[in-house]
Formats: C-alpha cells, sequence, structure tokens
C-alpha cells in the first residue's frame, strides 16, 4: 500500500539501508541472513539481552558487573558455545536521566541458555529496587 516512511539513521550509506531505500527485500534478507549467520546472532543461535536501567549511574554499573560476575563464574565449557557479551553501556547509554547497561548472551539452542537464565532470575531478588533488570529471550531490538 502507498504511504509515507521516515528512517533515522547515523549511517544512511549502510548497505541495508540502501537496500531498504531501494525496496531490494530479497538483497537485504540474504544479505542480512549472511552477516546474521557469521556473527551467530538469531536465527542462527539464541540470544538473551539482560537489561538494566537506573537513577544512579553507580548502583547500576555495579548490578551490571554482579550480574556478569554470575554469569561468568556459571558458564558451560566454550564447547557448549555458550557467549557472554558485557556487561557494558547499552547502546543508548541514558534515557530520560536513567543510567542503561546490558550483557548479551548467546547460545546454540535454549537448552543451553536455561540454566544461566535460571540463575539470574534468581539474583533478581538480590539487586536493589532503584535498579531495573529486565531479560528478553530472543529480543526484537538491542537499543
Amino acid at each position: 500500500d502507498p504511504g509515507r516512511v521516515l528512517v533515522q539513521t547515523y549511517n544512511p550509506d549502510a548497505e541495508p539501508v540502501k537496500r531498504m531505500l531501494a525496496h531490494d527485500f530479497d538483497g537485504f534478507a540474504k544479505q542480512e541472513l549472511e552477516w546474521r549467520k557469521a556473527l551467530a546472532y538469531p536465527p542462527f543461535t539464541r540470544m538473551a539481552a539482560v537489561r538494566l536501567e537506573g537513577e544512579h549511574p553507580e548502583q547500576t554499573a555495579g548490578v551490571a558487573r554482579f550480574l556478569g560476575n554470575l554469569v561468568g563464574r556459571h558458564m558451560p565449557p566454550a564447547s557448549a558455545g555458550v557467549r557472554l557479551l558485557g556487561p557494558a553501556l547499552a547502546p543508548i547509554a541514558r534515557i530520560r536521566g536513567k543510567t542503561r547497561w546490558q550483557l548479551l548472551l548467546k547460545a546454540p539452542t535454549h537448552a543451553a541458555l536455561a540454566p544461566l537464565l535460571a540463575r539470574l532470575e534468581a539474583a533478581l531478588a538480590d539487586v536493589p529496587s532503584g535498579v531495573k533488570v529486565v531479560i528478553d529471550v530472543d529480543p526484537g531490538a538491542m537499543m
């Protein structure tokens, strides 16, 4: 259907943006799937994003480090293919005066992620009320 689409990007010369503007869905999908396979991103793996947000930057960073250390201590052997990225500041590190951090877990299957996610969920009882933590399995967005 006809319509108007607004695109906001920091990189208007990026190949995915060019393909989208040219209405090249097949080229976009082919390139995106190749990129996702090479980087072990969904749909070729399972992913969980652990997002943290808090008004006090030091407290939020401390909780992110605590959760990162917890996951790091319970990682399966490297042969299981589970990877932890972070903790790190979120791509958009501050929104509405709150500091944002994230951890990303990637694994070949959901079964490989499940024990780590269970430990994370159990640890949320120890997180101060000033820090909000959301666990998003197979996130639709990474911002």
